[in-house]
C-alpha cells in the first residue's frame, strides 16, 4: 500500500456506493465513509493496520486511496455507543417523530 497520507488519489471512485433504498442508515448496512475523499464507500475499499484487506470483524479501516482512518459509525445519530440492532434504530426513530 502507499503510505501517503491525506491526499485523494482517486481509487476510492471505484467502490463508492449508493444510500440504500430501504432507508435504513448507511452504516447499519455497512458502509463506511472517508473525510479526505469525501465519498461513501464499501469496506472492500479498506484495509486494516497491518495492510490486509478489511473483514466484518475488522476495528480500525483505513481507507486505500489516502490511507487515513474512515469512520464506519455516525456521530449524531442514537445508537453510536451500543450496537443496536435495526429494529432498535427504528423504534428509536419512530420516537422522534412523534415529538
Amino acid at each position: 500500500m502507499n503510505k501517503d497520507k491525506g491526499i485523494c488519489k482517486g481509487l476510492c471512485k471505484e467502490h463508492k456506493v449508493r444510500k440504500p433504498r430501504d432507508g435504513s442508515s448507511r452504516y447499519l448496512s455497512g458502509q463506511v465513509r472517508c473525510q479526505i475523499c469525501g465519498v461513501f464507500m464499501s469496506r472492500e475499499a479498506c484495509h486494516d493496520r497491518e495492510d490486509k484487506p478489511a473483514t466484518e470483524n475488522t476495528m480500525d479501516l483505513y481507507c486505500n486511496c489516502c490511507n487515513c482512518m474512515v469512520r464506519s459509525r455516525p456521530r449524531n445519530k442514537p445508537g453510536i455507543k451500543s450496537n443496536k440492532t435495526q429494529e432498535e434504530y427504528e423504534q428509536l426513530k419512530e420516537l422522534r417523530k412523534k415529538y
